[in-house]
């Protein structure tokens, strides 16, 4: 599973013209409670953000993991200031 986080967040980083600056992404990828494939998403904000535009950011991920992935799977997108994840 470790390639797989790897390459989401790979692609993560890459992306342009994101509602707010990200300053890095962790991510991982396992089983949820409903026994569901899920990826788990905390995006390290640069700076602490409005929730109008946290709720994009979300939406933003969530779509795109979901479009790029082969399979259904359930996306859980978190945030957190660079100073919270010190």
């Amino acid at each position: 599973m470790q390639t797989a986080n790897a390459e989401i967040r790979s692609a993560l980083s890459e992306l342009q013209d994101l509602p707010t600056p990200v300053a890095d992404w962790r991510v991982e990828t396992g089983t949820d409670s409903g026994d569901e494939f899920a990826v788990w998403v905390w995006a390290v904000l640069e700076n602490k953000v409005d929730l109008d535009t946290r709720i994009r950011l979300r939406d933003f991920v969530s779509d795109f993991i979901r479009n790029e992935a082969d399979t259904d799977v359930w996306v859980y997108v978190n945030f957190r200031t660079a100073s919270d994840a010190d």
